[in-house]
Order: C-alpha cells, then structure tokens, then sequence
C-alpha cells in the first residue's frame, strides 16, 4: 500500500515515534476551502472535507464521526458549489454526482444540496460524502498545534502522523536526512533512516543554528528554537489520496519546493511567511518547505580534500531526493515538482540547475528565481576567508583539523560564523562545475534544464540596505561611498557611475538619457539594486536566454510590493492603509506574502482591495507555471474555480516567453499587467564590465 489516510483515535508517543489507533479507512480526502484571497475572513469561510471513497451511509457517518466531524447537512452544500464545480472539472464527479448527507440516509443529496426523494436508493449504496471541518485555523506563529485534529498517511512504507486545519492538512517537522551532528558535521548530508516506521510530523523541528532573525525566538518567529540537528521538512497539502488512487501519481498535485533566503547564514523553514496553507488551497498544490544547514555549519570550505564545503547544497538535494520518493503519499506528483526561492533561495535555485551531481535524476522539472543572482566562488577562495579563523581553534593535517573542528561546540563554531567571512557555494567538480554563468552560457545539455520564471522586485536595496542609507541624506558622493562600504558596488563600478551622468537628482525633466532621481536616498536605493543585485541577476537570464538554456523562460517585474512587518526600515516599503497613491519602495522581499498569502499570520491589514486581487494574481500565476511550466493561467481553470478576479487580471494579456531576439517581460501591476522590457538596462551596461568573480579577502 503506498498511501492511506488514518485518522487518529489514540496517540501514544515513545522518543518523538508516534503509534496510532486508527479506523483502518483509506479514505480519498480533500480539504474543501475556497480561498478567494481575502486573509482577513478566512477563519470564518466555510471548510469541510469531501471524502471520494464511496461508502454506505453508514459507514460514511462513522467516518466522519471517526474524526470527531458530522456528516455535512445538505443545507451547507450551497457553500461549496465553486469547489463541487473544480472536482468537475478535475474529473472527479460527474455533474449528477450523488452524495450522502445528514439529510437523509437513504435519499442522497445532489451537489446542489437537494434530497433526491424520488430515487429510490437504499443505505448501502455506495455514494461519496462530505463531513464537516471544525479544525480552526493556523492564524499566528506560535500556534498550540495539540489541539488540532490528527491526520495519517502512508508513504513508502512509513506512516506520517500530521494535522488537518481550517484550509489544509500539514506534516510539519519531518525529518528527510540523519541528523548533521558528531562524525556527521562537515559532511555531505546522509539520507533519511529508512527503518524508521512512523514519524510524528504535528511540529515543527528548530531552525539551525544562526544569528539574526530566527535566532531564537527575541523577533517572535522562531519558539521553535536552534539546533544543529536542524534539518526537517514540512508539508502542506488540501489533499490526500487513499490507497487506490495514490498508485497513479501523475494524477497528484504539483509539488512546489521552497528554498528560503537569508543571505546563505540565516532562515528557517519554519518561517510563518512560507506557512504553505494558503498557496496550497489557493494553487491545488502541495507545498514543501525545508531546513538546510547554513553559515559555517553548511558552507565551510578549506580546500583540503577533507573539508570541501556545499554541504548546505547536499542538504538541498537530499530533500529533493525525499520528495521524488515519498510524496505521492501526500498528494503530489513526484514527476512535477517546482523549485522556488527569493534572494539566497533564488540563488539555489540557480546552483541546482546547474548541479552536475543530479544531472539525469529529474529531481525537479520548474524553477523559480525571485530576486536571485549567483554566489559561487573557488575553493582557494573559499578558503582563505574562513582559514584564519579556524586556525586560532584547529592546526595539524587536514584529517587532524576536521577532527578537532568536530569536536568543538556548536557555540564555538556559530561565533566563528560571525567573523567577517563570506560564505559561498565552491566549485569543487560535483556540487558546483563552473561560474553559474559559465554554465548557462553552455547550454541546456550542460545542465539540469528545467523551465524558468525569473523577476525581481523594482527596489531591492531599500531593505538590503537597513539603515546605512536614510531619507534625509543630500550627498550622492557619500551615498556612493557608502554603498562600495557594503559590497553593493565595487570602486570600478562607483567611478563609471560618477563618469556616466545616468543618476541625476533633480525634480526636472531630463532629455539626455539619464534617469531622474528625486533625492539621494531614491537614487543610492536604485543604483543599489542595481549593483548589488539586479543587474547580475539579469546578466544570467540574458546569457541562459543566449544559450537557450532552459526548456521554457519567463521574467517579471513586480510593480506592487507589501513589506514583511518586520522589515521595513523608514515604513517606506509600504503604502498606508486607504491610500494606494502614496509612493514607497517595492522593496527586497516584499513579494513574499503575495507568493504565500500569508499576511494573516502577522495580523497585516488590507491596505486596498487590488492587495487581495493582486495576490490572488500572484498565486494562480504562480501555481499555473507549477503546473505547466508556463504561468499563463489556463482560462478554463479559473472558470472552474471561479477565479473571477484573476480572470479580469489576465483580460487581453499574454505573457510572452523571454529570448534574446524578443526580451520581454511581464510588468506586474493591479489591475493588469503589461508586456515591457527590462528596465534599468543602460544603467547595467554601465555597471556590468565591472563585475569580478569572488576573490580572496585582501590583507589590511
């Protein structure tokens, strides 16, 4: 049997392996939540779920009574008409699909709610059923998730015991590889022991070990806490197939991958900005999150054959290696699987595809970059960033200094990490063969060719930038300077700026070319964006696009932003509530709650209707490209699930693919979108020669 959903009688849990009592149903189960967008009432729209495993009305009640839930009335029935119509057009009732109901156990209800009296049936008949939902939902970070109903699923042998909610089930803190500790620290992840029988996957496992946000819990984002023994996954999913239909997994939903960002030293998968829920009920997909070790613990390279590094990026893998073989159980099809990311998870996204160590594997058939470049550097490199450091704790041969360095604590390493070290992806020949863009540039049979969606947000450096920039300041050249301070420029490229005239601060109109900046504060958070981030990021999209490098590719610009509630310097990435015409920064990372939807979990105000539209826009694109691999979102699909506002989105608009000879891109705005080209395209040209591969830290 690959998969069965079992709903908890009894749990007794004996060193975090949970044993079950269970009904012994196989129950085809779907979380019936129609998500229209708007986060402010989704704890009070109507959920049920529809049970596809036709039973007598018998035993359809004891199913639902199993689960502590009631047979739906047939009166409700009128709630669900748009989720009855997409199990349509899914194929998976007819448009005279009979149900039971609580209404009558021997007349069936229509998907209408209306008793069929005249039929005459008897109890026994096999029918499909709804049952009520009263799981609450998961609506702030630090949730009790004891109180919540159980849910199972068998997968390969293994049974996960996880938690339905209002919107979605969820199998949270699932361990996918041995735990990166002792003889197993600074070596490539070890995957998953398969002797383990049942997993209690009700709660999240600790973030790794890091400083900054998700170093405990002082931000309220992380009560799960640190620990080297960090690398678990979670799994949200609005269906579970029973036993007959798991088998044929190209029926499953497709599987969306996050990888999260932070700069390749901080994040967590844990993080309730990627709590899956929402995009999983608004996309029909399953959705995967996952840690991966970071900072030293997952990038410490000394180019000594023994401590090679990429250890963050056999994490990654290892995950993508679970998810092929184990998450037909949860509904999704193994065979389509998107990889997604932002910022340093944008970045990964780009070192997988061009992975030689997967090549053939088909671990992964979609990538998305949201806001990425590349962050690969030599082992020599590497090396003489983190050596300095090390030898004030561990000497001797190679052999001898890894093991000294395993032996250390892990407060003692974290506090290395804090040195000023950069840390990088190393080209070693198997995790990494070459520059990223050396590797696009040769073309799709060097790589793991996948199709592409890539875009950033207008103003990325605002928030990158913190408080090293402020409003008030009236000096360019300080601003310049300050931006070389932070590795946003280099010299060479400060110097070309100042000779080319292209960022000008002036209220006038300008005929020359040059782009007119209001004040130093907008021109140094542009030219920022541009140094640090965006022109390089887009230089691998023209060279993948030369190469045709990727089976598909698409870019976007976002025009509208809402920045994280925690991190949003000067309150100047967003606009206030009521007043959509104020300017503000479509800043780094404020694309995340419209991907995921997730602003109720911070308790994030509707600032104007389009926020509700244009995340529903985002999410159906989004999910269209996990589908298909192309985010033009198919008219009949959003018909059938009545995704009104996202039809008016895409009214008289194709997004067109991305080549060298047509590079055009997606300009996403409410409350439509337009065919442009890139933006800032004169300012890289200026910036662009400039660009060095990552070199040794030179002495002061």
């Amino acid at each position: 049997m690959l998969t069965s959903l079992l709903i908890l009688v009894t749990v007794a849990v004996d060193l975090g392996i949970a044993v079950a009592g269970t009904t012994g149903r196989n129950d085809d189960t779907t979380v019936f939540f129609e998500n229209d967008g708007n986060w402010t009432s989704h704890g009070t729209k109507p959920s049920a779920l529809f049970i596809n495993s036709p039973s007598s009305h018998a035993d359809a009640a004891a199913a639902c009574e199993a689960q502590n839930e009631k047979l739906l009335n047939c009166d409700e029935y009128a709630d669900y008409t748009n989720l009855f119509s997409y199990q349509q057009y899914l194929g998976a009732i007819s448009s005279d699909q009979l149900f039971w109901s609580s209404c009558s156990s021997s007349s069936p209800t229509s998907l209408r709610g209306v008793v069929n009296s005249k039929k005459k049936t008897s109890s026994s008949e096999l029918l499909p059923f709804l049952c009520t939902n009263s799981a609450p939902i998961v609506d702030k970070v630090d949730t009790d998730y004891s109180v919540y109903p159980r849910a199972q699923t068998i997968s390969n042998g293994t049974t996960f015991e996880g938690i339905r909610d209002h919107m979605a089930f969820r199998f949270i803190g699932i361990p996918f590889v041995q735990p990166p500790t002792g003889e197993l620290r600074f070596q490539p992840a070890q995957p998953w022991n398969k002797s383990v029988s049942h997993v209690n996957a009700t709660e999240y496992g600790p973030a790794c070990l890091q400083f900054g946000y998700f170093e405990g819990n002082s931000y309220g984002l992380n009560p799960w806490g640190n620990s080297e023994d960090c690398l678990y996954l979670n799994i949200f999913t609005p269906y579970i197939p029973s036993s007959d239909s798991a088998p044929n997994v190209d029926n499953g939903k497709p599987v969306m991958v996050w990888i999260y960002g932070g700069g390749d030293t901080q994040g967590s998968a844990a993080d309730s900005t990627f709590d899956g829920a929402s995009l999983a009920s608004r996309s029909d997909a399953v959705v995967v999150t996952f840690n991966y070790r970071v900072n030293i613990f997952g990038l410490l390279a000394l180019n000594d054959d023994v401590i090679e590094g990429n250890y963050m990026m056999t994490d990654k893998i290892e995950a993508l290696r679970w998810v092929k073989k184990y998450i037909a159980g949860f509904g999704g099809n193994p065979n389509n699987v998107t990889i997604f990311g932002q910022s340093a998870g944008a970045s990964s996204v780009n070192d997988l595809i061009t992975c030689p160590a997967i090549i053939g594997e088909d671990l992964f058939q979609n990538g998305i970059v949201q806001s990425g470049k590349s962050n690969v550097a030599t082992k020599e490199v590497a090396a003489a960033y983190a050596l300095p450091y090390i030898e004030q704790y561990c000497n001797g041969t190679a052999t001898e200094r890894a093991s000294c360095l395993r032996s250390l604590s892990a407060d003692t390493l974290l506090e290395i990490s804090n040195s000023s070290i950069s840390w990088y992806t190393v080209i070693d020949g198997k995790y990494s063969a070459d520059y990223t863009q050396a590797r696009y540039g040769l073309g799709a049979q060097y790589i793991n060719s996948v199709n592409v969606m890539a875009g950033n947000m207008l103003e990325e450096f605002q928030s990158l930038a913190t408080t090293s920039l402020w409003p008030g300041m009236d000096n360019f050249t300080e601003a310049i300077e300050i931006l070389v301070g932070d590795s946003a420029l280099t010299q060479a490229q400060a110097d070309a700026v100042a000779k080319s005239g292209l960022w000008t601060i002036t209220n006038d109109t300008l005929y020359n070319g040059s782009t007119a900046y209001t004040s130093v504060y907008n021109a140094s958070a542009h030219l920022g964006t541009e140094g640090q981030l965006y022109c390089e990021g887009t230089l691998l999209q023209w060279i993948g696009a030369a190469s045709w490098a990727f089976k598909s590719h698409w870019f976007y610009i976002h025009n509208r932003g809402y920045a994280l509630s925690y991190y949003d310097f000067y309150d100047l990435c967003t606009f206030p509530v009521g007043k959509p015409d104020t300017p503000y920064y479509r800043c780094h990372s404020s694309d995340l709650y419209e991907v995921f939807g997730t602003y109720y979990l911070f308790d994030q105000p509707v600032r104007a209707p389009e926020d509700i539209y244009y995340t529903n826009a985002v999410q159906d694109m989004w999910g269209a490209f996990a589908r298909t691999g192309n985010p033009n979102v198919d008219p009949a699909y959003l018909r059938a699930r009545s995704y009104f506002s996202t039809i008016d989105f895409f009214f008289g608009f194709e997004w067109p693919q991305f080549s060298v000879n047509e590079p055009s891109i997606a300009s996403l705005q409410y409350p439509g979108p337009k065919v442009s080209s890139l933006p800032y395209q004169d300012h890289c040209k200026v910036l662009l020669p400039y660009v060095t591969n990552p070199a040794a830290p030179t002495s002061s």
